[in-house]
């Protein structure tokens, strides 16, 4: 019995050393986004320290100012709603703060994502992939070309996306972190999207 002791010893700080590798690995390709991020875009960039020998490893964040708005990319530090599912969250600055609407993939669990939703009835946008609550369906409908349902349709379905527009801000968030090249640059363009669609609403 004694004989295995070391033998359980040395397995388990094998396992260690394999998770902190992958752990590291990991945190710098996600930090090397954000710093691409943050170079395209002229964003102050924020990476924590690691902690507790590295195996603790905080998201990076970007904020700053772009096109003349208060924008950030961050990660909220728990799981979405008590989950293992992490988020990350483009957050752009909108002067115009009477405007409040929701945007999810249409279903039930788009119907979930629906947060602080009040009594928002659901905004019939001509689109089923979608499923838009606003209480100024109107004035949403002027707001939005055909280009920018289609863009808006196809985000939300095919990344699993969520829009809120309201409190002066615009934010988009999706299941996972900005990991990858195609990630990144999708991002970016959609921080051009929401800058236009901010500028729309405040027009």
């Amino acid at each position: 019995m004694l004989e295995t002791v070391p033998f359980i010893i040395a397995l388990a700080a094998l396992v260690a050393a394999l998770y902190w590798i992958i752990l590291r690995s990991s945190s710098a390709k996600i930090e090397a986004q954000y710093a691409r991020l943050a170079r395209d875009l002229e964003l102050e960039l924020e990476i924590p320290a690691p902690k507790l020998a590295g195996f603790v490893r905080n998201e990076p964040a970007a904020y700053g100012i772009y096109r003349g708005r208060e924008i950030s990319f961050s990660v909220p530090g728990k799981g979405l709603q008590n989950t293992r599912q992490i988020e990350t969250i483009l957050k752009i600055e909108l002067r115009d703060k009477s405007l409040r609407a929701q945007f999810a993939p249409a279903g039930i669990m788009g119907s979930l994502g629906h947060r602080d939703s009040g009594k928002k009835a659901r905004w019939q946008s001509g689109d089923a992939a979608i499923d838009v609550r606003c209480d100024a369906g109107e004035r949403l409908q002027a707001l939005l070309s055909e280009e920018s349902r289609n863009w808006l349709a196809q985000a939300l379905k095919k990344h699993k996306a969520k829009l809120y527009i309201g409190a002066g801000v615009i934010a988009y968030t999706e299941i996972g972190l900005i990991g990858n090249d195609a990630i990144r640059e999708r991002y970016e363009g959609t921080t051009e999207f929401l800058c236009d669609l901010a500028e729309t609403v405040e027009a």
